[in-house]
């Protein structure tokens, strides 16, 4: 009877393991999911800077950062149908504000790097121009390795130094904090060239007076951006992604971009990425 009553007994308890696992694998997916989590609070944690743009900005007096990745956050966020709330950092932040929770999306033109890609996601691309450096012509500097002993403007950061020291060990990185900053120091003679999106170079450079500025021909850095991600969340990650799909595909993102880089052609359509890439 004992042998019963033991088999009987074993019988309920692995019932009742075979019920709590269930209802654990049930259960955690919906309470751990960030994309759930967000249609619950009614809100879209944005992370965005006050000084980058046409990426993320705010103008003096003004209370919300304006830009191309902010406008794109917001359609994000209209998707979800909930609010989007900014959080503002600095760009030293921008991944540990993401690994504690402080902001669900960073939005300020983040460039999509495999050694970032370690400790976070991003989404599809949604700006695809690739690093070229910027010079006033009258400087007669065509190649990169005439910076050798010369300075050059970055934004702070930029994730490319390791890269241009390798390249040139006796280039002079000057750190600015924000991109208007940079080129103006260019136009003003205070610095030899700025590294930047070729996209916006060329627009500022419009703005500012195309033929008295030039591209060093000799450099060309692949460079893609899109919004820094939680990592581990593949459906918020997802339905990002699928935003964006939507928001190329209606012509949508394509206004977004001239908007905001008013005169520059657009060359890239938001994709994808290649298996592997990220």
């Amino acid at each position: 009877m004992a042998h019963v009553f033991g088999k009987t007994r074993a019988g309920s308890l692995l019932a009742t393991v075979c019920f709590l696992t269930t209802s654990f694998f049930l259960v955690t997916p919906v309470s751990a999911d960030l994309l759930d989590q967000i249609r619950k609070d009614g809100k879209l944690l944005v992370g965005v800077t006050d000084s980058s743009p046409p990426f993320s900005s705010r103008n003096p007096g003004e209370a919300k950062s304006i830009g191309y990745d902010v406008d794109l956050a917001e359609r994000v966020a209209k998707k979800l149908g909930v609010e989007p709330v900014q959080v503002t950092l600095r760009n030293q932040d921008r991944i540990n504000f993401l690994k504690d929770g402080k902001a669900q999306l960073v939005a300020v033109g983040m460039s999509r790097t495999p050694e970032r890609a370690k400790s976070i996601d991003f989404s599809y691309a949604y700006l695809d121009s690739p690093h070229k450096i910027i010079v006033r012509r009258d400087a007669k500097l065509t190649s990169m390795f005439q910076f050798a002993d010369r300075t050059l403007a970055l934004n702070k950061g930029a994730s490319v130094d390791d890269e241009l020291k390798a390249a040139v060990p006796t280039i002079k990185l000057v750190n600015f904090d924000n991109y208007d900053l940079c080129f103006t120091a260019v136009k003003e003679r205070r610095v030899d060239g700025f590294l930047a999106d070729q996209v916006l170079l060329l627009a500022m450079a419009e703005k500012a007076g195309a033929d008295d500025f030039m591209l060093v021909p000799d450099y060309d850095g692949p460079r893609t951006s899109g919004f820094g991600l939680p990592k581990n969340e593949p459906h918020f990650r997802d339905f990002v992604n699928a935003t964006l799909m939507e928001l190329e595909a209606s012509g949508e993102a394509e206004k977004i971009f001239a908007k905001w880089f008013s005169g520059a052609k657009r060359t890239f359509r938001i994709a994808p990425d290649k298996p592997g890439t990220y």
